[in-house]
Parts: C-alpha cells; structure tokens; sequence
C-alpha cells in the first residue's frame, strides 16, 4: 500500500492553499454552498474559479472539468458514504480533486485526491488542520503560534461551551485573518494524546441516539452507514426553529447564511442553508443532554 503525505496546517483553508499551490490548475470549479472565504486561498493564488451547484445527492451537478482543472468537492455534515466518495473519485479522475472532509474527520483519505481535514470541529483544539495526498511538496511555511489562543477552550471545560461562545467566534475570526501556517506545537502536542478511537464511538453513540429520536421529523435522508458526521444533520423546513433553540440554549452554527443571495429562486443550496439544523453530538454529552436535547427539539417544533 502506497503510503500518504501529511502536511499539518493551522485551518481547514490552508489545506486548500496548499494542495492549489502543489496543483496549480488552470481553474477550480467550488460549490456554491460553502464558506464564504473559501475561495480566498485560490485568489490569493490568482487561480480563476466558477461556482457549481449540487444534485440531490450533494455531487456536483453540470461540471465537465479539464485534466488541467480543479474540483473542490465536499463531504458535506460527514454524510459521505465511502462508496459515494469512490464514485466522485471515479467522476474526476482525470481531473485534480480536492475533497473537504473538514465535517468528516473520520473520514478514510483517498489516493490520487488531495484529501483536506480540519480538527477543531472535532476535538478540544483551537486550530489545527490536516492535508493528506500522495505526494506533497516542501513549501516553506511559518509555524503558527497558538498558545496565547487557548483560554476559552480550558475555561469551556469549567463553564460549558455556552460560556465561551463569543470568543470561540473571535478565534475563528482570528483563523479568517491567518495566511497558511504550519500548525503550533501546542496544538501538535494536544492532538497526539487524543483517544480518536474512544471519541468516534461515543459521537457515532450520540448520533445514533438523536437519529432514535429525531428520524420522525427529519426531511434529510441521513446515510446510517456512515459513522463520521460531525453534527447529527436535521433538516426541518420550520422558519423560527433556530431561534427557539438559540432560546432553549442549544446552538447550533448558521453555515452559510451568504448562500441565498446567489439565487433568485429557492434551489437545494438556499434551502439547506436555511434549514439545516447542526445538532451537537459532542463526546462530552451524555445519555439524559441528547434526550433533554431531543424533547426540545420535538416540542418547540410543534409550535
């Protein structure tokens, strides 16, 4: 078996530059739905890109890229089957693939795609990302520097995360703002003592107990073969349920809420980004927080 090249970063959209910068299409074909700033790395590279939109099965609909070009494909809320992601491997083939697994850390990499990852969506980090490829070139970078950036995520262990959700905002402000870094010890340091294993049980745990509960008013068709989400994804077209939770002090992140001003009508992508609810499957929930969780969630819908 061929072995992998690993480039450890700062943030999710360094793995993006770097694997631009490895390739260097001539264009990159991006979802729509997607961060706004995810282009930036292709900017600041001066790589043309075009938007696609996606097929109900969040593939990329209508694109027909060059050997020389570029697809930025997501593996969107870790909802990927592996046979999904063989087939938009086997798709573009003869073109670069960059696949974002940053919703799905536990996500296997794949060869011959430049798989990306991000850590802090999954693990107690402020920072920290992967690029795995088969082959990687040594670009000089800085290290980063992250020490300083660390206080919310020991002060969320004492008071929750609810207490911190306002610098836990700033830090990924403080990410948007960084070039491509390679990543700080501290962090290096954190993510070598981490129990991946006994983490990916309890959150597959977590999802599989919501799904008992959620699967009646759930309109997203959540692929139980995979054990790699990283929120439970709940899709409910209710205009004012977000709110209510946000009452209830459930949060749950607004991805993507730039989406709608694209379209002038009501596409896949506007709708996703308007409901889709991101419910926590955090390994620090137990049994009684996912059922507390999950009344809320079926009463303040009924409303």
């Amino acid at each position: 078996e061929q072995e992998f090249s690993v480039k450890r970063l700062n943030c999710g959209r360094s793995t993006f530059w770097y694997a631009a910068k490895a390739a260097m299409p001539r264009k990159i074909y991006v979802p729509y739905l997607n961060c706004a700033d995810s282009t930036d790395p292709f900017k600041d590279l001066n790589i043309p890109y075009e938007y696609y939109q996606l097929d109900d099965d969040l593939t990329p609909k209508g694109i027909a890229p060059s050997a020389k070009e570029a697809v930025l494909w997501i593996n969107y809320y870790g909802d990927a089957s592996a046979e999904k992601i063989e087939q938009v491997c086997r798709r573009y083939k003869d073109s670069i693939l960059l696949i974002d697994h940053c919703h799905a850390f536990f996500s296997e990499p794949l060869h011959g795609v430049y798989n990306c990852y991000s850590m802090r969506k999954f693990f107690g980090v402020c920072d920290g990302a992967y690029l795995v490829a088969d082959r990687l070139p040594e670009l000089k970078l800085e290290r980063a520097d992250s020490a300083k950036y660390y206080s919310f995520i020991l002060e969320s262990i004492e008071k929750g995360t609810n207490a911190v959700y306002d610098r836990n905002l700033a830090n990924e402000e403080r990410l948007h703002q960084e070039k491509a870094l390679e990543m700080s010890v501290v962090t290096q340091k954190i993510l070598k003592s981490i129990d991946y294993e006994g983490i990916r049980r309890k959150r597959w745990q977590n999802f599989l107990e919501l799904h008992q509960h959620l699967k009646g008013i759930n309109a997203f068709p959540v692929n139980m073969e995979s054990d790699t989400h990283m929120y439970y994804p709940l899709f409910v077209e209710h205009p004012r349920l977000r709110e209510r939770l946000i009452e209830n002090r459930i949060y749950t992140p607004t991805w993507w809420r730039h989406v709608p001003e694209y379209f002038q009508e009501e596409t896949l992508e506007v709708r996703l980004a308007r409901y889709m609810l991101m419910i926590p499957i955090d390994q620090r929930y137990g049994k009684t927080d996912r059922k507390e969780m999950a009344d809320i969630i079926l009463r303040e819908n009924r409303r």
